[in-house]
């Protein structure tokens, strides 16, 4: 059994954990995201990153903070992420940086977040933390390629504890209207086997025969549909 442990999220309606959530009136895009909203203490790093890091670095510190292993967590934490739009938006404003006239270097600062995987790498800066990392591409972002993994590592012994979730940003000029209407990022804290002090929302379990995954003795469709069911409500 893998136990859920922490859930933390951002999208256009609110952001945060179960205890300190803040939601949004009507917001039809994703909302700034400042340091002090994720950071009591000086972050500088949060502040140079491009706004697909930041979001989600803030989900997973969210997911963190609500599992109680912002300040201990095991070293040998992975984390699996999934993502329709990537870091394109960022890719973009790159590119325009390339096309000014003659004599106008393009900008090292926007470069560095040209990878979608770089959020990943200032979680893991930040925690601290040496488990396997790395992001999946998913037209449809389900989530459910990257928690599959996830299951497997922790019930194959290869980490401790597993951060996995979805980070889609918002694209002025991408029209799908799934990806838009599941914009934001979603992680979940797994762990194998829960602490005796630490609450849990629930166990997932693997069914051998169908390959689903389970929770509470039904399966799940999508992340977004583990979420709302581990905090019984809509997101």
């Amino acid at each position: 059994m893998i136990s859920i442990i922490g859930v933390g999220w951002v999208n256009r309606r609110s952001m945060g954990y179960k205890d300190n959530v803040r939601v949004f009136d009507s917001k039809k895009k994703l909302p700034r995201i400042n340091r002090k909203d994720i950071f009591k203490e000086s972050y500088k790093a949060f502040g140079r990153m491009d706004y697909f890091s930041k979001l989600g670095v803030a989900a997973i510190v969210f997911a963190m903070q609500d599992a109680n292993r912002h300040d201990t967590p095991p070293k040998n934490t992975g984390m699996i992420a999934s993502s329709s739009t990537g870091c394109l938006e960022t890719d973009i404003k790159y590119q325009a940086t390339l096309s000014r006239e003659k004599n106008v270097l393009p900008s090292p600062a926007i470069f560095a977040y040209t990878l979608p995987s770089c959020f990943l790498g200032e979680a893991s800066i930040l925690y601290g933390l040496t488990g396997e990392s790395f992001i999946i591409n998913e037209d449809n972002t389900t989530g459910m390629t990257g928690l599959g993994m996830a299951v497997d590592l922790l019930a194959l012994g290869q980490a401790d504890m597993v951060l996995c979730g979805i980070n889609n940003s918002d694209i002025c000029n991408f029209h799908d209207k799934e990806i838009l209407n599941t914009s934001g990022a979603l992680f979940f804290v797994l762990e194998n086997q829960k602490s005796e002090s630490m609450d849990s929302y629930g166990e997932l379990n693997l069914n051998t025969s169908n390959h689903n995954i389970y929770y509470k003795d039904s399966p799940i469709n999508s992340l977004y549909d583990l979420a709302q069911r581990c905090l019984k409500r809509k997101l």
